[in-house]
């Protein structure tokens, strides 16, 4: 299915019982009612309503790709809570590590994520992501177990820019991936999926690091939180490794064996009829069209207040030594409910703006509570624990609007492989990018934990998401991406 601009959604033509056959021009197909009780069931999960043939290569993808997208993100994602947990687990007075320079972990991770987002999604044009993707995980890996013998501040510091430069493929990457093999009905709830992985990571890092702290603490001569950099490189090899063998790049040019050539046929005429243009050669008129338009413009600037908003839930566990009621243990675990509520309301985020064929109100409500928490530590009741409690975790909640941020400009760029890969590269680019300065003035770590000016800006950047997330789709309706090209092409030409 995909969305027009009137948010009404065009299921694809494999109804029930049918088989798939699209003339390759084909890009859209005439709409065919469903019952609201077919849309609930499909909005849960798509395969079931499906044809025998497409539900098989649904699956195919979904067993190899997903289970790849997922691991590989989980891995990425628990060396970053990796950081902030390893911080208050010893690093912190291992390596002397004072005033800002919680900050500076992340913000020279951040300089190289950004440093390598839009130099690594061009070169998926060239070089199949197969082969770009995983590279890149196993010299991940290698850094991320170097982590564990730094000795001081500026080791650190260049470890993390290197780790953030491999690793800005991933997210990007994977979701290009996904946007390559799965139509509208079935890109959010994967993608939902996909950043849930990201949660469970969080949390999981958060048990990891109490259990090496009671348990492998002195061992070999090195600290818990040494362990605890160590564990994630070492697990990040085989995924890596699993990952050559796992992505089949896109229907167009897939060279994978689990895939046979009738099947990524078949895959190809899946994305046809949704409008889902195949990837072509990047051009200078890919990138002035790409700037000529709205979606790079919009969705960059929305996706800068999304990301900055989030980062003040990082600052919890932070906030939960500084209480000193809690052991180190605790201080590791207790955050673990905030990520246990991102993958409820990430799922249900996808589930829910499936089944209203919309995108747009579920970020509104996602933005909503967050808001909330958001100006509950503003007001800073420090001796009501239950009020800060939360304040915090509500910060949480908002975080799975970012997949369906993604998945809505997969649908609003669909009619350009090249479009997508683009526009996703540089606004994930310009919103790391402030997600790498704003910080450093917001949550100085010297103020730790009451961030006053802090706690007030990541409101500002939430309340600037949702009224920013209705104006996108108004644009929308009013002036259609795909159209709007077409249309500054022709005039550019006469």
């Amino acid at each position: 299915m995909v969305f027009d601009h009137d948010d009404q959604r065009k299921p694809t033509p494999d109804v029930k019982g049918q088989e798939l056959n699209v003339p390759s021009e084909q890009s859209e197909v005439a709409p065919i009612q469903q019952t609201r009780r077919a849309r609930l069931k499909a909005a849960i999960w798509d395969t079931w309503d499906k044809s025998p043939r497409e539900r098989r290569l649904v699956q195919k993808v979904d067993w190899w790709l997903l289970s790849y997208a997922c691991t590989a993100y989980f891995i990425k994602s628990l060396d970053q809570s990796n950081t902030s947990n390893a911080y208050v687990s010893g690093m912190k007075e291992a390596l002397d590590l004072k005033g800002n320079d919680l900050n500076y972990l992340t913000t020279y991770w951040n300089i190289g994520y950004i440093v390598g987002q839009i130099p690594s999604q061009l070169i998926l044009t060239k070089i199949r992501p197969s082969i770009w993707l995983p590279t890149l995980e196993l010299l991940w890996s290698i850094l991320v177990m170097a982590l564990a013998g730094a000795k001081g501040p500026k080791t650190i510091f260049a470890l993390r820019f290197f780790i953030g430069l491999f690793e800005a493929s991933a997210y990007p990457g994977i979701i290009t991936l996904l946007g390559n093999w799965y139509t509208p009905q079935e890109l959010a709830k994967r993608s939902a999926i996909f950043q849930a992985s990201s949660s469970a990571a969080n949390m999981f890092s958060g048990y990891l690091q109490a259990a090496l702290y009671s348990g492998m603490d002195g061992r070999a001569g090195l600290a818990a939180w040494q362990w605890l950099f160590i564990f994630d490189g070492i697990l990040g090899i085989p995924i890596a490794l699993y990952g050559f063998w796992a992505i089949p790049d896109s229907p167009s040019d897939s060279k994978t064996r689990w895939l046979s050539k009738e099947d990524t046929e078949y895959a190809e005429q899946r994305m046809k009829a949704v409008g889902r243009a195949p990837a072509a050669k990047l051009t200078w008129r890919t990138f002035v069209d790409v700037f000529r338009s709205w979606p790079v413009y919009l969705f960059s600037t929305v996706f800068i207040a999304h990301v900055c908003g989030l980062r003040i839930y990082s600052y919890f566990n932070v906030w939960l030594k500084s209480t000193k009621r809690y052991t180190v243990e605790q201080v590791n675990v207790i955050p673990s409910a905030g990520y246990g509520l991102q993958i409820i309301f990430t799922l249900l985020y996808a589930w829910t703006s499936d089944y209203l064929q919309m995108r747009w109100p579920v970020i509104v409500f996602a933005c909503v509570p967050a808001f909330v928490g958001t100006i509950i530590l503003s007001i800073w009741p420090v001796h009501n624990t239950a009020a800060m409690m939360a304040g915090w975790l509500l910060t949480y909640v908002e975080t799975g609007a970012g997949i369906i941020f993604t998945s809505w400009v997969s649908e609003t760029c669909g009619f350009s492989a090249e479009h997508r890969i683009v526009v996703i590269g540089v606004m994930e680019a310009i919103a790391f990018t402030f997600n790498a300065w704003v910080p450093l003035l917001a949550y100085n770590s010297s103020q730790a934990p009451h961030f006053k000016v802090g706690y007030q800006i990541a409101a500002m950047f939430f309340a600037v998401e949702l009224v920013l997330t209705v104006v996108i789709a108004a644009v929308e309706k009013r002036w259609p991406a795909r159209s709007l090209v077409k249309e500054k092409r022709a005039s550019s030409t006469v």
